[in-house]
């Protein structure tokens, strides 16, 4: 068994030496190098990074931390004796470029003005080391077209009340809505909506836009504002000095005669004044009831029937203006008295039925009798009842029977003598006393009598 051992750990020895000398001696890795810090990435950012020409634009720069005095330095940054050399920033290249330079994180900020004379489109700003042309970042900046500012024309630009007014606008290119469409511009007169503007949201087309409004009837006689604002951006807007040169004239009014009717129905007449329109619209509640039209001084004369069914209460009666409807006045209607009452129905008083004759021409000869229904309490007790009485008829008849002869014989016996009535044949009993007896009393005979009846 030793042998055995030693020779297997002999042949380990061998296999683990010839691997050695194969493979050689390892050797040790050098030693790992030290990172190298990548240098920041150079860059220039614009606020805004568009705008109109003349506008101004700021500039902010990263990355500028080797434009040094020290001019190409090793990595990294020199030491602080090296100063920081200027980073020029210019406009497309050209002149009047503006310098700065860069703290120790190689930031910088400084503003350039967009030149006067540009024209829209795109440009470079650069921002570029003087000690080193290699340090050098661009940012785009586009110019845009310079806004036409609004504008509001009112013509006429002056009037009395209620005098039509044509509005003109322009300059209202940024008034869009959604997805870029056109927008929309409302009108206000003195910050409150002017009633029925011809349209009240004003479709923006191309910048432009037209409507029309009448004078409010209420305006005083001095210089009112008329101000047109893009629905949804209320910035985009102009106004106008529309200037009202009269006072304005008597205020609509509206009479009724009669001012009221007992229920009903009737007439009413209508009468207006104030009304400085073509056409006058008279309502009821709210319902149309015609049109009028008025005379040169504003007067119109009408009517309206109340119909009879109209309940007991107030009603409003407006006239207004068609073409104004904030050119009106109202007056109250009423309808007295309850409508009458009805009637309480008197129940009707009923009729005695007649026979209903048989329509059938042609009877049955044979009809069959109908089925009769009889109560069962009333067939029972008749049934009782004749039970009850067929027992007391039976009593009476077995109680009154006359004696047989046979009974006579062994119980009565007579003798004729001439003698005074004597009570001689009794009925024995066989308990007491005799129960019954016969008297027998012999009389002449009395002859043929005769009865005579006599008027007294």
């Amino acid at each position: 068994m030793l042998p055995l051992a030693r020779w297997a750990g002999r042949s380990l020895t061998a296999v683990l030496l010839s691997t050695v000398f194969a493979w050689g001696v390892p050797v040790a890795s050098p030693a790992a190098a030290p990172p190298v810090q990548a240098a920041a990435a150079r860059s220039i950012t614009l606020d805004p990074s568009q705008g109109a020409p003349g506008s101004r634009v700021g500039v902010h720069g990263y990355g500028f931390d080797h434009c040094t005095t020290a001019g190409l330095a090793p990595e990294p940054r020199p030491t602080e004796t090296a100063e920081a050399a200027e980073i020029r920033v210019s406009w497309e290249g050209g002149e009047n470029p503006r310098f700065v330079t860069a703290d120790a994180q190689g930031e910088f900020e400084i503003g350039v003005a967009v030149p006067s004379d540009a024209t829209p489109g795109s440009y470079d700003v650069t921002a570029l080391c003087t000690v080193d042309s290699k340090l050098k970042a661009t940012a785009d900046f586009q110019v845009t077209p310079e806004p036409v500012p609004t504008s509001l024309t009112l013509d006429p630009a002056e009037g009395a009340v209620r005098t039509p007014v044509a509005v003109t606008g322009s300059g209202f290119d940024g008034c869009t809505a959604d997805r870029g469409a056109a927008g929309t511009v409302t009108l206000t007169w003195d910050g409150s909506p002017l009633p029925d503007v011809t349209p009240a949201e004003v479709t923006v087309d191309g910048g432009a836009f037209t409507a029309e409004f009448a004078v409010p009837s209420d305006a005083d006689a001095t210089d009112h504002t008329v101000t047109a604002a893009c629905a949804g951006y209320e910035q985009v807007s102009a106004e106008q000095r529309f200037t009202v040169t009269a006072a304005p004239g008597p205020q609509p009014e509206v009479t009724l005669d009669p001012p009221s009717l007992p229920f009903g129905g009737g007439s009413v007449a209508v009468s207006g004044s104030g009304f400085n329109c073509p056409e006058v619209a008279l309502s009821w509640e709210g319902e149309q009831r015609g049109t009028a039209a008025p005379a040169e001084d504003g007067t119109f004369d009408t009517g309206f029937d109340v119909t009879p069914d109209t309940g007991e209460a107030s009603y409003t009666v407006r006239a207004e203006c068609t073409d104004d409807s904030g050119v009106g006045a109202e007056a109250v209607f009423a309808v007295t008295g309850a409508g009458p009452v009805p009637p309480t129905p008197t129940p009707p008083t009923p009729t005695p039925s007649t026979p209903t004759p048989n329509p059938n021409p042609n009877p049955n000869p044979n009809p069959e009798p109908a089925p009769v229904t009889v109560p069962v309490g009333l067939l029972v007790g008749s049934v009782l009842l004749g039970a009850a009485l067929l027992a007391l008829a039976g009593s009476a008849y077995l109680s009154q029977r006359h004696r047989g002869p046979r009974w006579v014989h062994d119980h009565v016996s007579s003798r004729l003598r001439p003698a005074p009535a004597a009570t001689d044949t009794a009925e024995p009993s066989e308990t007491g006393p005799p129960t019954r007896s016969v008297r027998l009393e012999p009389h002449p005979d009395p002859g043929d009598q005769t009865l005579k009846e006599e008027d007294s």
